[in-house]
């Protein structure tokens, strides 16, 4: 066999499996958007009928739907996950004045925006097996998102490593009525960084 011919047949190779990798990128990225968009559209409906609504009767008349930025898959991250060995018990402030326990589960360290972040993780006293949570502010609260911080719930997967896709972070139900109780993100969970992902400031709270 020729060199000449040799060299096509690798560079057709190597040319499928280029398209292949494409083609497998670009629809898992796909499907991760429409499982978002689908979840957005639920809870727009559960906020519009539902009888648990966090919406008063006369919110719901009037409400049509959340305001979210867009889906970006460089705020799913995957970090350095290091779990408390121990049994670490905090009473987080709430905003009625009263304090809540919750176990300090571990500590996440990532890279975004070119900045080095940690980030608490915890687990309330009384939950669901696997229910995490992370409180937060970060830079665009008070001006593009709920000034009382947003929460997000880490997934800790198979390899023990932990899991924040920040396109999930949700604002607490004190945003839209402030009869609810709700954890006031502590002061180490304050992120340098702008988080533009997830939930915005609603419309009709502005």
């Amino acid at each position: 066999m020729s060199k000449k011919i040799l060299f096509g047949i690798v560079a057709v190779g190597l040319l499928a499996i280029t398209l292949y990798n494409i083609k497998g990128t670009s629809t898992r990225s796909e499907g991760y958007a429409d499982k978002i968009l689908a979840e957005r559209q639920e809870k727009d409906r559960s906020f519009k009928e539902a009888d648990d609504s966090p919406l008063s009767e006369e919110q719901k008349r009037t409400f049509e739907k959340l305001t979210y930025f867009p889906i970006n898959e460089k705020y799913r991250i995957t970090g350095d996950f290091h779990r408390n060995s121990g049994n670490e018990i905090v009473k987080m402030a709430i905003t009625d004045g009263s304090r809540r326990e919750y176990v300090v589960f571990g500590r996440i360290h990532f890279h975004l925006e070119g900045k080095e972040l940690d980030i608490t993780v915890y687990k309330p006293v009384k939950s669901e097996p696997g229910y995490l949570f992370v409180p937060f502010y970060d830079k665009t609260c008070a001006d593009l998102t709920y000034g009382g911080g947003r929460y997000v719930e880490p997934v800790l997967l198979e390899d023990g490593s932990l899991e924040i896709d920040f396109n999930l972070a949700y604002n607490p139900y004190c945003a839209y009525n402030h009869k609810y109780r709700c954890p006031i993100p502590p002061q180490e969970n304050n992120l340098d960084v702008s988080i533009l992902a997830g939930e915005k400031i609603p419309d009709f709270i502005h």
